[in-house]
């Protein structure tokens, strides 16, 4: 199940399990990275619009048969409340205070994940960071420590497919929502060794 909505409306509500991959963003390219060949695949839109729009992009990666879709809000899908979920987004500027106090509230930053690629990690990244692109993520989860993850990627569109998934896992995920420019000057540590 893949929600097309923005990361906002995602990380404020979102259906148990789901995907979250907008249409905001590059959804067909994420998802034909991330998805197995043949795996079922349903949309979850806010519109008709929006359903067609995603049928469309992801025919042109060739993904044309879907298992099914729904439009509407999660609180209107979610057949018990108790499927419903919300995800933190935070900025850089959290993320520095978290790793300065790893013991207050909110949850500690126990594992900083970066989700960029290859290219964007070697040129600069958090110093201690996990490194998984998003493209292997869902191969390599069982590599993420115990802990709090916070993850983050160049804007926040990538960090939130992320967290999708390892919330998918059970694991529990903070998107840091914000442009990687700004870590260094927010007082994360960032090397490019």
């Amino acid at each position: 199940m893949v929600d097309l909505r923005n990361r906002k409306a995602y990380a404020a509500s979102h259906l148990a399990g789901i995907v979250s991959l907008g249409l905001d963003g590059p959804m067909a390219t994420w998802l034909g990275w991330m998805i197995d060949r043949g795996a079922p695949v349903t949309l979850v839109g806010e519109t008709r619009d929006q359903v067609a729009a995603a049928q469309r992009e992801l025919a042109r990666i060739g993904i044309d048969a879907l298992a099914g879709a729904a439009i509407g809000q999660p609180a209107e899908l979610a057949t018990d409340p108790g499927r419903l979920r919300g995800t933190r987004l935070a900025g850089f500027v959290d993320l520095a205070a978290s790793l300065r106090d790893r013991t207050g509230e909110p949850p500690g930053a126990d594992v900083v994940l970066d989700v960029r690629t290859h290219n964007e990690f070697r040129t600069s990244h958090v110093r201690g960071a996990v490194h998984i692109p998003l493209y292997e993520l869902k191969d390599r989860l069982g590599e993420i420590p115990d802990g709090v993850v916070w993850v983050h990627c160049g804007s926040g569109y990538r960090a939130t497919a992320a967290a999708s998934l390892l919330e998918r896992a059970g694991r529990s995920a903070v998107v840091v929502d914000d442009h990687f420019d700004n870590a260094g000057g927010a007082g994360v540590p960032v090397t490019d060794d």
